[in-house]
């Protein structure tokens, strides 16, 4: 075999085996090529839009879509120095927007979430967690957005406070009235996606 003949075997050889390595090892040149391959493997998607872009201290990111009208979170790292690959441990993937405001939290700090309602311009969120009898709190505020998505930050990041969960939302609008309400307020009084309710607790 002459040279010019395996300069053409390799030259075709080669990207084929990157390309078998890339898609094998679920590599790809762009965060965002990772995000939406994963959309597709989840079943949903592609995003009509994104919406937000984090990037955290390991160089992990944090890329937030819309789609029909709910949220699709997928966290990415690099890889290779060149490549981008999905993040250990678990994929949120799609978060349903079945309530008037919905909020997720994430293990790296973020909060976010996505309301329908024109009329509110600001989400003020109660975080709760560590113990469950005595829970740490920590109250978010963050700004709508022209999409009505809002995104803020919390700050226990420690692994024993994973166990966080938004205990109350409210929706106010830009004259600072509260118009939507959902969990327990300081009060006790609960609320279900904006109608109070009466709980009855069994002994």
């Amino acid at each position: 075999m002459n040279r010019k003949k395996e300069m053409l075997i390799y030259i075709i050889l080669i990207p084929l085996f990157i390309f078998t390595f890339m898609r094998l090892g679920g590599y790809f040149f762009t965060a965002k090529d990772v995000f939406y391959a994963c959309e597709e493997g989840l079943s949903y998607g592609p995003s009509e839009k994104i919406l937000a872009e984090y990037e955290f201290q390991d160089k992990s990111r944090l890329i937030v879509g819309m789609w029909e009208e709910n949220l699709s979170a997928i966290s990415v790292r690099p890889a290779f120095g060149v490549l981008w690959k999905l993040k250990q441990g678990g994929v949120r993937g799609f978060i349903p927007c079945d309530k008037m405001v919905t909020g997720a939290l994430f293990a790296n700090g973020k909060v976010i979430g996505l309301t329908g309602n024109k009329e509110i311009s600001e989400v003020y969120c109660r975080i709760e967690y560590g113990d469950y009898e005595n829970p740490m709190i920590q109250e978010v505020t963050m700004a709508v957005d022209q999409d009505g998505f809002f995104n803020g930050e919390w700050e226990s990041q420690s692994p024993e406070d994973m166990n966080g969960f938004i205990a109350y939302t409210e929706g106010r609008n830009s004259r600072d009235e509260v118009i939507y309400r959902d969990g327990m307020t300081k009060q006790g009084v609960y609320y279900n996606d904006g109608v109070e309710e009466q709980l009855i607790y069994e002994e």
